[in-house]
This record gives C-alpha cells, structure tokens and sequence, in this order.
C-alpha cells in the first residue's frame, strides 16, 4: 500500500538566531569517521531532520542501496526531531569539528549557515552534472543564496487551494469550479459562510488570524509584492501592494468569513477538521479530512494557486545541504546525486508521495493523480517558501503579530504593516550582527 505524505515542519521552522553548545560525546561518536583502517572503510555521515518512521524506512532502502553500488562505504544515518533539537546538535557538531557529510534540513536553515560558512556551495559540483537542467527552476532557485547554490531541494510542501464540493453545491455553486481570482473568492466565501447569530461555524475561506504569515505572503505575492530585499536588508512588506492584499484580508475578516484560529495548532486549523469550504493548505489537509471523514470521499477539490497579477503560493521545501566540514566532499555530492536522480525522484513518489521536482517526471506524476498531483506541481511551480535572511523568523513574527492585532480591528492594513517594517528596521542592526 501506497504511503502517504504527510506535510510537518517544511519551510516553516524559522530560526532566528544560532546558539552555540558545546558538543556532546554523542554527536562525537556518530560523525566519527573512519581512517582508512579496517579494509579501508570510509564513513559517511548523513542526518535528516524528522523523525516519521515511513521516511526512516526510507531512508534506509536508499542508504542500503548506495551502499551496494559503493564497495568500501558505509553511510552513518541518523535522524534528529525538527527545530531546538536539530539546532542544538548542529551547532555543537559544527563547532567540534564534526559536522555530517550531508544534511537534509529546511529552506529556514539556509541564509543562516550559509552566511557563516556552514554550507558549502554546490556549483562546482553542479556544474558537471548534467541532471541539473532537469530540475524545476523554482526548486534551483529555492536552494540559491547570494548568487550560489547550496541546497538541492528533494520534498517540496506547497499549499494548493482546497474546496470542499458539497458546501459548494448547497451554496448554488459549480462545485468543479474553485475561485480563479480575488473578486471571486470573495464572492463564493461570503456564500459559504455559515453563521449561528454573530458566531461563524462554517468559514467560507480558512484564514489563520494568528500565526498568519504563510497565507498572507501568498496573497502579497499574488498582487505583484514582496517581501524583502535581501541585499539591502529593506523591508518591502509596507509597499501599496502588500498594503492592498493585506487589507483584503483584513476586510474578509471583519465580514465573519472565518473562524479565529491558528493553523500551527492541528486542533485549530480549519479544513482538515471540516471547519472550512476553502482554504490554501498543504496536501495532508486533503488526505487527513477525507481519513477522518469517509462520506466526504470524493467531496474535496483540488487545484493550484489563484492569481490576481500573478499566480503564486507558500511553497516550504526540505533541502540536501552539504557541510562545508566534509573532508569527502565528492562523496558527499555522489549521495546527493543518488537521492535527487530521476528514478529515485520516482520511488521516493510511490514511496512517501512526496512531490516530485524534475521536469522531466511531471507527465507521468500527473497521469498518476491527475487532479491531486497536477494542482501540487502548478504549486511547487508557482510556490516560493520563506524570505532568504538570518532574521527571517524575527521579521515574520513581526508581521504575524500586526496581522493579528489588524484582523481583530486595533490597526489598518496599512498601519499594520508599517508598524511591522518600523519594528524590523529597528531590531535590523541587533539581527544582522548576530
């Protein structure tokens, strides 16, 4: 039986600072490598953050599997909980001396390590492989930094647009027909929503009023805005077109469209407990409503972004990183080959159902699941994940919290995110320094 995929911790862990540890007798003993004693053995070391055991099996075939072809070579694997934890046993293992060979983390990892040199940049190697013009280009582009690429993204998490097709038919909706654009989402939400006096029971559109950022960025890009210039560290967020999708928001808010919430919280995220008729969410949200609710098989559309001047979602990715510590680093770079090759791009599909990122897959990933996994590779197409700097986790925390106090009515659109860009240009100098 076909595993699912189930989204958790992808792009959305953000880190806003590196704290340094000192280092553990474990992390010593499991990147301890070998010195060429014993039959020549070499060691490669490879953690993964997560902990899910259908990636542990995984991982395991894959290793099992590289081994065989690489007489000689033993792959050291190791799996380490998402956030404190990996940061934690990161930091003391690059400060030791004993950093894995190769690391599959999130896209937040990325400007940090890289900026201290943690990363190694992979274009000498990539140069040389011809497989590089297979892969999408927003997948290159979400592992490039400052001009070079260090990570090769292989999981991506994106955020399609979900429907549910029986609120839609006893709204007097076509219900294979999802919203094409602002105006007519607004239009079908305020249809949807279902209301008992002031409360609103059935959100008409999911919109997380605390923890927001994910949806609103998809909406700021959506209208042709940014979120930041990473060369200059200037926050663009308070621009007329992060202002306007802000507002538009705002206003489907105070209208009772949805329902107060968190979607960081599983007990509080709308669709996949059945408290939605739309809402952006990962492809877990589709598998999850439809496990815990079997009537509602076959009730649940599917489709890629909506766009106003440009399609656009939240797209997070898990990312193979190489240490810039590895003393075998062409070794290190044929495992990464290994994972991100054609077929195994496939069997990590038939797999985990994880996404796949090459071009050259994308008529037979669709054929697999036409609706399903056509709406996943517009959105990892389209898709962007979180803004590239250090302090990325201190910025959307900013945003997060004006956003809330605007959707409960204290600010404006406007005065909510220039708040957030002040608030940000004033730690700007404290952030960086870090």
């Amino acid at each position: 039986m076909k595993k699912q995929w189930v989204a958790g911790g992808l792009g959305i862990i953000l880190t806003a600072s590196i704290l340094l540890s000192g280092c553990s007798s474990s992390t010593e003993q499991l990147n301890k490598k070998s010195d060429g004693a014993g039959g020549g053995t070499k060691t490669l070391t490879f953690w993964r953050a997560g902990t899910d055991p259908a990636e542990n099996a995984y991982w395991k075939r894959v290793i099992s599997d590289f081994e065989a072809k690489h007489q000689g070579v033993k792959v050291a694997y190791s799996e380490v909980p998402f956030g404190s934890d990996m940061e934690t046993k990161l930091n003391a293992a690059y400060a030791s001396g004993t950093s894995p060979d190769v690391l599959s983390y999130t896209l937040a990892s990325l400007a940090q390590r890289a900026n201290l040199g943690q990363y190694e940049p992979l274009d000498a190697y990539t140069s040389k492989w011809a497989d590089k013009s297979d892969m999408m280009e927003s997948v290159v582009d979400t592992g490039t930094y400052k001009g070079k690429l260090y990570g090769l993204g292989f999981i991506p998490d994106p955020r399609v647009l979900l429907w549910r097709k029986d609120l839609f038919k006893a709204a007097g909706l076509d219900p294979e027909k999802p919203p094409a654009n602002w105006d007519e989402l607004t239009q079908y939400a305020e249809k949807l929503t279902k209301k008992d006096g002031a409360t609103t029971t059935m959100a008409g559109f999911g919109i997380p009023t605390a923890t927001g950022w994910t949806l609103w960025q998809s909406f700021v890009l959506q209208n042709g805005g940014k979120i930041i210039d990473p060369e200059t560290n200037t926050p663009l967020f308070d621009s007329p077109e992060s202002i306007e999708a802000t507002q538009y928001l705002i206003d489907m808010v105070k209208k009772g469209i949805t329902i107060p919430n968190d979607s960081t919280k599983s007990n509080e995220n709308l669709f996949p407990n059945g408290k939605a008729a739309i809402a952006y969410d990962s492809p877990a949200a589709f598998t999850n409503l439809q496990k815990d609710h079997p009537e509602l098989n076959g009730q649940i559309g599917v489709s890629g972004p909506i766009s106003r001047k440009m399609k656009s979602t939240f797209a997070g990715m898990r990312l193979l990183f190489m240490s810039s510590q590895s003393k075998q680093k062409d070794l290190a770079f044929e495992f990464m080959q290994t994972v991100m090759a054609k077929e195994e791009t496939w069997a990590r599909y038939k797999e985990l159902g994880t996404p796949v990122v090459r071009k050259s897959l994308k008529d037979d990933y669709i054929k697999e699941n036409p609706v399903m996994n056509g709406a996943i590779f517009d959105a990892v197409t389209y898709g962007q994940g979180a803004a590239k700097v250090t302090y990325s986790g201190k910025m959307y925390e900013f945003i997060s919290l004006n956003l809330e106090e605007a959707y409960y009515g204290k600010k404006t659109g406007e005065q909510a995110m220039k708040d957030a860009a002040a608030q940000l240009t004033k730690e700007l100098p404290n952030l960086i320094s870090k």
